[in-house]
């Protein structure tokens, strides 16, 4: 009988607790998400045993393996998933439900992971805000378990000795890790969410399990240090590294030594929480992060009141599942298949009718529904496919450089560059500047500083700005009047402040004026939902669920980069509605293009601004 692995517990408590930190952005966990690859290795371990068992008693029966995880897994997601459905039902608004549900039909059937690489294009609302979100890792897990078996059923009759077969999963994983780095340049999405660039991770943990039958590892130092780089990933990372890639190998190899090394003889590893954590491990992923989009969608803030609830309801309601949900001993699968099959349907039927519209007005569910009815506008509004490279293009050749950067040696030129919130403000910037018989031009792309090294964790933004500055500026530098940076610069302080006055010293030595746009409001949850709600209640709940570090953010960047910063935040006041009924924003911090014409008009009347333009 195999011994209980408490260092396998202890791993498993680290990696959900990094991942509850890092949701909550809680200091020193930057690199939290880290945790999910841990559970990755784990995983490949333990269904590695599993099947190599069977395999080596002649007994592997693949539709049992399955049953098993069925019984494993399922119950403890049904029943999240049903109660964030009831729940949900009586407090989302019509169209964010309709969203919900179809997210929970993706997780219940265990293919979220696809739906959300297919559908995550930049205007998509906010993946904080998909409640489902984190039920990704799941899926990739289950695909996992239906190949899995079979892969390796049929390889051990090719490869029938032990040796053999270790080397051939030894070369497989290699392979399959130089494609996830590859692939993660070439679509980072893609390669975050598909199984193929993440099997690498699991065959890892096989390795271990073969490994550990032929290798004894008592180097005590060795071990102590494959935990502290476990931890420190979870610290020193940040989500700006493109991921899965070359830093993913330094959890993924150090959670290799622990579970080769196959020590428990600790009294750390023993110590109460640290177990107890690693039991209900499962069920505190499942709920954590739920509970994190709800207390945010009622507008709540993550402040230390906040943080403290949702971990003590977290662990209560983890707890909860564990006990009275996961220890139950379930001697059939096929009543879980049929409530599971019954769920998915409910769930999927949801998203196509209006179940608790009736309980909203009329003007609360136009204003709800904003997104769905002004798609069009605002994708023209950031010159998408053109000027703006997002991740819905993920190539660089969608750049139109010459409609974007067309120099005008008749007039005055000034070159906008930035992520998506300086593309959507470039459609009213460029008006206001053709009203000026000023030439424009444009440079964006989505989820990157226009900076001269660090641009963010997408290739093209990578090229991009590499061009804009090495090439295109040095060419014209004699005939670009002034450049305009923009982005949400916000949480990233101290990040963005020394990458700004680089860009500001190297466009200086050009002889390029630039001025940097402020940081705009940000909000909890999407704009549209809070003015929704408060047009159902005759409120206003602008300052309920503004964002309330971006004030404080923005006064300390306004402090750091003058005088080439335009402050563009709304300290007391938020615009009203257009006389269309059009919100500030369309999301939680960009703005519509009626927002972007009043940020237009706040960044023209600066006097910051005004003297940038007639220098």
């Amino acid at each position: 009988m195999t011994k209980f692995r408490y260092d396998i517990n202890a791993l498993r408590a680290i990696a959900v607790l990094s991942v509850l930190f890092f949701h909550l952005r809680m200091p020193f966990f930057s690199g939290g998400f880290a945790g999910v690859d841990v559970f990755f290795v784990i995983s490949g371990y333990l269904m590695s045993r599993i099947i190599f068992d069977g395999l080596d008693n002649n007994n592997l029966s693949v539709f049992d393996f399955w049953g098993k995880r069925i019984k494993r897994i399922v119950p403890a997601l049904l029943v999240m998933v049903l109660i964030v459905s009831i729940t949900g039902f009586f407090f989302y608004l019509p169209n964010e439900y309709k969203a919900n549900e179809g997210n929970a039909t993706s997780s219940l059937l265990f293919f979220s992971n696809i739906s959300y690489w297919k559908h995550s294009g930049y205007f998509d609302s906010a993946s904080e805000n998909n409640i489902f979100l984190h039920t990704w890792s799941l899926s990739v897990e289950w695909q996992f378990y239906l190949i899995y078996p079979l892969v390796l059923w049929v390889i051990s009759k090719i490869f029938k000795a032990k040796k053999q077969l270790t080397i051939f999963i030894a070369v497989a994983t290699l392979l399959l890790c130089c494609l996830s780095i590859f692939w993660t340049y070439r679509s980072a999405t893609a390669s975050f969410y598909l199984l193929p660039m993440r099997t690498w991770e699991m065959l890892v943990g096989g390795l271990a399990l073969l490994a550990e039958r032929r290798v004894t590892f008592k180097n005590k130092a060795l071990l102590i240090a494959s935990y502290i780089i476990i931890l420190l990933s979870t610290i020193l990372l940040n989500n700006k590294l493109l991921w899965p890639g070359v830093f993913t190998i330094i959890p993924i190899v150090a959670t290799f030594m622990v579970l080769v090394a196959n020590q428990n003889d600790y009294a750390i590893l023993k110590n109460g929480f640290i177990q107890f954590t690693g039991k209900i491990s499962y069920s505190l992923y499942l709920w954590h992060w739920p509970l994190i989009v709800f207390a945010q969608y009622m507008g709540y803030q993550l402040n230390t009141l906040t943080i403290c609830a949702i971990i003590l309801l977290s662990f209560l309601l983890a707890y909860l599942s564990f006990r009275f949900i996961e220890s139950i001993k379930l001697k059939n699968s096929i009543p879980i298949i049929l409530i599971l099959g019954i769920l998915a349907y409910s769930t999927n039927k949801l998203t196509t009718i209006d179940a608790n519209k009736r309980f909203f007005k009329k003007q609360t569910l136009e204003m709800a529904e904003y997104n769905d009815t002004h798609g069009l506008e605002i994708h023209k509004q950031f010159s998408q496919n053109c000027c703006f490279v997002s991740s819905g293009n993920d190539k660089l050749e969608d750049f139109k450089k010459r409609d974007c950067l067309k120099i005008d040696s008749s007039r005055k030129n000034f070159l906008l560059l930035g992520d998506s919130h300086a593309a959507a403000l470039s459609s009213s910037l460029r008006e206001e500047f053709a009203r000026r018989n000023i030439n424009f031009l444009q440079a964006t792309a989505a989820f990157g500083f226009a900076f001269l090294d660090d641009n963010g964790p997408s290739d093209y933004c990578h090229q991009l700005y590499k061009y804009i500055f090495y090439d295109f500026l040095i060419k014209n530098k004699q005939h670009i009047d002034g450049v305009i940076l923009g982005g949400n610069w916000f949480p990233h302080p101290k990040e963005v402040v020394e990458p700004s006055l680089k860009v500001i010293d190297y466009l200086k030595k050009l002889g390029i004026p630039v001025v940097i746009l402020g940081q705009s409001n940000v909000y909890t949850i999407p704009f549209p939902s809070i003015i929704a709600k408060g047009l159902e209640n005759n409120t206003d709940l602008t300052a309920f669920y503004t964002d309330k570090k971006t004030a404080l953010f923005n006064d300390f960047m306004n402090e750091k980069l003058k005088p080439y910063y335009i402050d563009i935040y709304y300290r007391t006041t938020i615009p009203k509605l257009s006389p269309n009924l059009d919100p500030y924003l369309f999301d939680t911090d960009h703005p519509t293009k009626y927002g972007a014409d009043l940020m237009v008009k706040k960044i023209f009347s600066d006097p910051r601004f005004i003297q940038f333009l007639n220098r």
